[in-house]
């Protein structure tokens, strides 16, 4: 199976594997911290500083996120792929990239995908983002995120080979619950038809909000017409995924998904798939903790002693 965003062979990353230069320099009378790294043949200076400063170096940001992808998903297997997002340059210093592996795992009978987003910048040169994206097939055409900040990690660039319990597969065995509760609850609503009450033009024109809401986007005429693919509104693949699967939440998502998996320009894309993915994984929470308090404040015995029998 295809992974939805476009990646390219991990080696790709061999030309950002730099090492940072730092040393003391004699300048003038003084002796000086300085900091620079070899781009395009040339050795950019970054900072200097009559004191020491924390930082770190590229080649050190991506065996952190490898080390990360091996801690946290525990895989059978890696097969690791990247997409670059910014690609640092004697003009600008950033880099970020996302690493993915593209041997699935599953949950229940459901196939992920996982990746790690990685962001550093020389602008700010002590700190270094991670965090984990778990993609699940929604639909033929593409995958959606579905899990993202819930595991935001800023660490001090000292602290990059320290991988935290938050990396752990406790936690990460415990969001993987969440996320099965979630899908059953809308799989279970699929046959009720969650809309069913709603005029289907009203049900569109929701449906179309939240999509825009979700992807961030504004979903006029000529915009799609000249940025997608086989498309003339957004209609069509919402009446599609409501003819296979009711008129419902999930009919939606699959809509949403399969709506921006055509977008032609790729940055574009997967900036809309890593939206839906903060949107869900929102939804996830708030669905969850209502369905807890919920069960909380109706307990029932039999419930509780079911629990106890297992």
């Amino acid at each position: 199976m295809n992974f939805i965003q476009e990646t390219q062979p991990f080696e790709v990353l061999k030309q950002y594997f730099i090492p940072a230069i730092y040393h003391r320099i004699l300048e003038g009378r003084k002796k000086v911290y300085q900091l620079s790294i070899s781009l395009e043949g040339i050795e950019k200076v970054i900072k200097k500083s009559i004191k020491p400063f924390e930082h770190t170096s590229y080649n050190k940001v991506i065996a952190g996120a490898v080390k990360r992808m091996e801690k946290l998903f525990t895989p059978e297997q890696l097969n690791l792929e990247v997409i670059i997002y910014k690609k640092p340059n004697l003009n600008q210093l950033d880099l970020s990239f996302e690493l993915v592996n593209k041997e699935f795992f599953k949950i229940g009978s459901e196939e992920y995908y996982a990746s790690i987003m990685v962001e550093y910048s020389y602008s700010k040169m002590n700190v270094v983002t991670y965090y984990p994206i778990i993609y699940r097939q929604t639909c033929l055409n593409g995958q959606v995120a579905i899990m993202s900040k819930n595991f935001k990690e800023v660490i001090a660039t000292n602290k990059i080979f320290d991988i935290g319990c938050d990396w752990s597969k406790c936690t990460f065995e415990s969001y993987q619950r969440k996320l099965t509760n979630y899908f059953e609850i809308l799989q279970d609503n699929l046959q009720g038809g969650l809309f069913d009450e709603v005029d289907f033009n009203l049900f569109e024109i929701n449906a179309i909000r939240q999509m825009e809401q979700v992807l961030k986007i504004k979903s006029n005429k000529s915009e799609i017409d000249n940025n997608f693919d086989n498309i003339n509104h957004p209609q069509r693949f919402f009446r599609r995924n409501v003819e296979m699967l009711g008129r419902n939440q999930f009919a939606v998502w699959n809509a949403i998904t399969d709506f921006a998996s055509r977008e032609r320009d790729i940055q574009k894309r997967n900036t809309m798939f890593l939206n839906a993915g903060k949107f869900l994984s929102n939804e996830v929470e708030k669905m969850l903790n209502k369905q807890k308090k919920d069960w909380s404040d109706n307990l029932i015995w039999g419930e509780v002693l079911k629990i106890a029998k297992k």
